[in-house]
């Protein structure tokens, strides 16, 4: 035999649950906080060293690669300026010394941008793991229930929160922690 509960019959034992829980957990502090891991990454002094180190490394790939970015341009700019002129033969060389040594530089970002998300990574996971200490031991000793990560992209749109009051927040007390150690 199948028994199959009707919605008000689960309605009523749910409501006769809460009559039945113990007190204490009814009345039990909820305490709540959040926290921009973004601004806290930007704004310490740990986050902001990162930072500058892979912004030099990009600026190092850049000079790197601006002169064979100019040179192919020019390439690809005679090619089409003397297209017509050449025999069939020449622009066919051309054109493929000119896809060979595009796949080249591609292969060269490639593997640059390979490098500096290793190196992001390397830079910045001892922070993370030292802002998730900090994080967790910060709410164990103030008692928090949870911390929400509150960052904010674009105008006003949260991740993953739609409303917190800025009451709550607790990414200054972080950073200072942060930067601290």
């Amino acid at each position: 035999m199948k028994f199959i509960l009707s919605t008000k019959l689960l309605l009523i034992m749910c409501v006769c649950c809460l009559f039945v829980l113990p007190q204490s957990a009814l009345s039990a502090e909820t305490k709540v906080a959040t926290i921009s891991l973004q601004e806290v990454l930007a704004k310490s002094k740990a986050g902001m060293s990162a930072q500058t180190e892979l912004e030099a490394k990009v600026e190092e790939f850049k000079q790197k690669f601006s002169t064979e970015q100019q040179d192919l341009e020019k390439l690809g700019a005679e090619i089409e300026k003397k297209r017509s002129v050449w025999s069939r033969e020449v622009q066919e060389e051309k054109e493929r010394d000119y896809q060979m040594k595009m796949r080249e530089f591609k292969l060269k970002t490639d593997d640059a941008q390979f490098e500096l998300k290793q190196m992001e990574k390397k830079l910045m996971e001892p922070i993370l793991k030292n802002l998730h200490e900090i994080i967790s031991n910060y709410g164990k000793n103030e008692k928090f229930t949870m911390i929400f990560e509150n960052t904010r992209k674009g105008l006003e749109s949260r991740t993953g929160l739609l409303y917190a009051s800025e009451s709550i927040d607790i990414t200054d007390k972080i950073l200072k922690l942060l930067d601290a150690r």
